[in-house]
C-alpha cells in the first residue's frame, strides 16, 4: 500500500519484496504445489516479456518521467533463492535499497534520519494466513524491519480496506484474457482518492492512467496487447504489488468409505 510512509518510496517497497523467500516456502509449506506469479497477465497473451516492443514503448515514452527506468528494460521478474542466487543475496541488495532511502540499522532496528523504525502492519481477516507471513517476518527481522501480523474480524477487515487503513494486506486478482476498464478501478488515479474503490495499492500515476485509457479504447488487437504489456510493466516494476503463488489444479477432498463403488 503506497498511501502511508514509509511505503511511498519505491526502494523500500522493492526491498520488502526482496525478503520473500518463495522458493523455501513452496519446498517446505506448500510441497512444490504452487507456481509463482509473474505478473498483472501471467499465462495470456496480454503477459509482457523480454523488452518492450516498439509498440509498447511508444505508450510508454510520452510518461518516461512518470515511470520507474527499468519499467524500459526487460520485465519485472520476482527475486529467486536457488540456483546461483540466495536469501543472503537478495538481503544484501535489500539493506543497499533501504540504505538508498534513508534508512539505517541502529541498534538492530532499521530507523530514518529522525530516528523513527520501520514498522509496517499485516492486516488479514484470519489467523490462519500467520503461517505463510511468518517466513517473511523473520527475513524482514534481518533487516530491522518490524512486520506485525494482525488478524481482525471480517466487518472490521471490510471497513478499514474501504478507508483504506492498512499498510499491507492480500489480494487475489482473478486472471483475465480481456483486461478493460476495471482496470481504471484497481490502478487508477481518480480511484486511489475514492474511498472504496478497488485502487488498495493507492497508486497515483497520470503515465498508468494513460496506458490504461489506450487499453480500454484500443480498436485492434495488436493495439490492445501492446497497451496490456505496456500496463503489466509500469505497475510491475512499481512495486506496488510483491506477486505471491497460484495453482494450476483444483483441489477436492471426499469420504472414500461414503463414495466407493458399490458390490
Amino acid at each position: 500500500n503506497t498511501r502511508r510512509k514509509p511505503l511511498d518510496d519505491i526502494r523500500v517497497r522493492e526491498a520488502l519484496g526482496l525478503a520473500v523467500d518463495y522458493e523455501w516456502m513452496n519446498r517446505q509449506m506448500f510441497y512444490g504445489a504452487y507456481q509463482r506469479v509473474r505478473g498483472l497477465f501471467g499465462n495470456t497473451a496480454c503477459a509482457a516479456e523480454g523488452t518492450p516492443g516498439p509498440d509498447e514503448l511508444a505508450l510508454l515514452e510520452p510518461g518516461r518521467a512518470q515511470l520507474p527506468p527499468a519499467v524500459f528494460g526487460p520485465m519485472y521478474a520476482p527475486p529467486r533463492t536457488d540456483g546461483e542466487n540466495s536469501l543472503r543475496g537478495n538481503l544484501r541488495k535489500a539493506q543497499a535499497l533501504l540504505r538508498e532511502a534513508g534508512w539505517t540499522v541502529q541498534e538492530g532496528v532499521l530507523r530514518n534520519a529522525q530516528g523513527e523504525p520501520l514498522v509496517l502492519e499485516y492486516l488479514d481477516s484470519a489467523e490462519v494466513g500467520a503461517r505463510v507471513v511468518a517466513p517473511w517476518i523473520r527475513n524482514l527481522q534481518k533487516l530491522g524491519v518490524t512486520l506485525r501480523f494482525r488478524p481482525v474480524d471480517f466487518a472490521l477487515y471490510q471497513q478499514r480496506l474501504r478507508s483504506f487503513d492498512f499498510d499491507i494486506i492480500s489480494l487475489a486478482f482473478q486472471g483475465t484474457h480481456n483486461p478493460g476498464s476495471e482496470y481504471a478501478d484497481i490502478f487508477g488515479s481518480e480511484a486511489a482518492k475514492t474511498p472504496d474503490s478497488g485502487n488498495y495499492s493507492g497508486l497515483a500515476n497520470p503515465a498508468v492512467d494513460r496506458i490504461i485509457t489506450r487499453m480500454v479504447g484500443a480498436k485492434t488487437q495488436p493495439e490492445f496487447q501492446a497497451a496490456c504489456r505496456a500496463l503489466d510493466r509500469a505497475i510491475s516494476h512499481s512495486h506496488v504489488l510483491i506477486p505471491q503463488w497460484s495453482a494450476s489444479t483444483h483441489r477436492m477432498a471426499y469420504n472414500a468409505w461414503r463414495l466407493q463403488r458399490p458390490a
